[in-house]
């Protein structure tokens, strides 16, 4: 038997979210071919760079509420969730029971997900580890116990699909099926959940941002030449228009961005991991470096 979650309102949920990162990337970009330079050049930058990787995630979460599916007969029990499938025989199932409404922590952790559309991973309490592919919150929650691990679902008639479970277990197994999980394995999604990764390139492109809006709100007050160098004896040399301290933030982004993509790559790898790191720190390092550079110029402004 094939049981659904609930839909309506992780779906409603989802296309509010995809619509504000969806169009919070299309304002950037069109906002960055009609103005000229402004101090709010840094926010129409950040709005497509932040907007289309997270519409691109939200949208993989809807895609995974649409085809959700739970199924149950004699031979063993299914899931489907987006491009994860998880197939277990029913003999491996060792208890399915309905959970305290009233068990506040029985939801993801860090992650992309919401009311309507729970999905991830935690450690609850006394359970263990508890893996979510749910629409519902611990009221509408089913919860399946495997060997290594509990399945936390939200069929959406609860009840027929435990009364299924039951007397599918009295029918008897007509054959084992084999035990497959398979989990779509994102790049970024072990990138994000990685806490320091997350930090090292969150900080290292936050720092280019920020520079950048600084630099373009305080380029734009200035009507006098800056410094863009200094001379053996330390004296200020180069004055150069206030346009031009652009340069350092976009260097420090061209920074952030090689480091990024050459860090995904060694970030592939366990062994390679620390390296990884090591770039991303670095690109957090030229960023507080270009800060500090920048600061000690308009100290020296004209």
């Amino acid at each position: 038997m094939r049981f659904h979650p609930r839909r309506l309102a992780g779906l409603l949920l989802g296309l509010l979210f995809l619509a504000i990162t969806a169009g919070a990337a299309a304002l950037g970009v069109a906002q960055l071919g009609n103005i000229g330079f402004s101090p709010l050049l840094a926010v129409w930058i950040a709005l497509p760079v932040l907007g289309m990787p997270a519409a691109l995630v939200v949208a993989y979460r809807l895609f995974g509420l649409l085809t959700a599916s739970y199924q149950v007969d004699r031979d063993g029990f299914r899931v489907r969730w987006g491009l994860a499938v998880e197939q277990v025989p029913l003999a491996d199932v060792a208890e399915i029971r309905v959970p305290d409404p009233q068990t506040a922590s029985l939801r993801p952790g860090s992650g992309i997900w919401w009311p309507g559309c729970i999905v991830g991973r935690r450690a609850v309490g006394d359970l263990g580890l508890v893996e979510f592919f749910a629409s519902t919150g611990a009221a509408g929650m089913l919860l399946l116990r495997l060997e290594d691990r509990w399945l936390a679902i939200s069929p959406g008639d609860r009840d027929g699909f435990h009364q299924a479970y039951v007397d599918m277990m009295r029918m008897g197994s007509l054959e084992r099926i084999p035990a497959i999980r398979l989990r779509p394995d994102f790049l970024f999604n072990r990138l994000w959940s990685d806490r320091w990764a997350r930090a090292l390139v969150s900080v290292g492109l936050g720092l280019s941002l920020l520079l950048l809006g600084y630099l373009a709100y305080r380029a734009s007050a200035l009507s006098t030449l800056v410094p863009f160098g200094f001379d053996p004896y330390g004296e200020p040399e180069g004055f150069v228009s206030p346009t031009q301290l652009l340069l350092l933030p976009m260097l420090a982004g061209l920074c952030w961005l090689i480091d990024f993509v050459l860090g995904l790559w060694l970030y592939r790898r366990d062994d390679q991991r620390p390296l990884a790191y090591g770039l991303w720190a670095t690109a957090v390092l030229v960023g507080g470096l270009l800060w500090g550079a920048s600061l000690q110029l308009l100290a020296n402004t004209r």
